[in-house]
């Protein structure tokens, strides 16, 4: 059940939902990211964060396709093609072709993609301490248990 706001919170409201919406938090989220990584000499974009990610964390286990690191992020298929191209060319993973399928791709990480890691993980992780700056932990574990339900209506 949707609670009945106030007039003067209701445009706060919308305002708040228009800014998640339209992307303008995500971007801004990008934003800090990419200077992150950007101060710490990381040259990966934030996207690309995702999909090694995907790699270091194991999800879809631990050798995943393309498709199934498409579906991990929510991106589609030409922009996770494009993603593991331009990581290729960096030398953090490779491609193996799926035995009986050579429409189907595995993505491993290099020694490295390995390597970097744990550099990554510091970075974002300072990226994220900004993000949340002035929040008690239990407010960063309410903000993310809320956002996790958003998600789950949405898909």
């Amino acid at each position: 059940m949707i609670k009945q706001w106030p007039e003067d919170k209701w445009a706060s409201e919308i305002e708040l939902a228009f800014a998640v919406m339209s992307g303008k938090v995500s971007n801004a989220v990008n934003r800090v990211l990419t200077r992150q990584l950007r101060n710490a000499e990381i040259d990966i974009t934030p996207e690309q964060w995702l999909v090694l990610m995907c790699l270091w964390l194991e999800v879809e286990g631990e050798h995943p396709t393309q498709n199934q690191i498409a579906q991990a992020t929510f991106k589609d298929r030409p922009s996770i093609t494009r993603l593991v191209r331009n990581l290729e060319r960096q030398g953090l993973i490779y491609r193996t072709e799926k035995e009986g399928d050579k429409r189907a791709n595995f993505v491993r990480l290099t020694e490295k993609g390995k390597e970097l890691e744990m550099k990554v993980r510091e970075v974002t992780h300072r990226g994220l301490e900004s993000i949340f700056y002035g929040f008690s932990e239990e407010e960063i574990d309410t903000a993310i248990k809320l956002l996790g339900r958003v998600f789950n209506n949405l898909v």
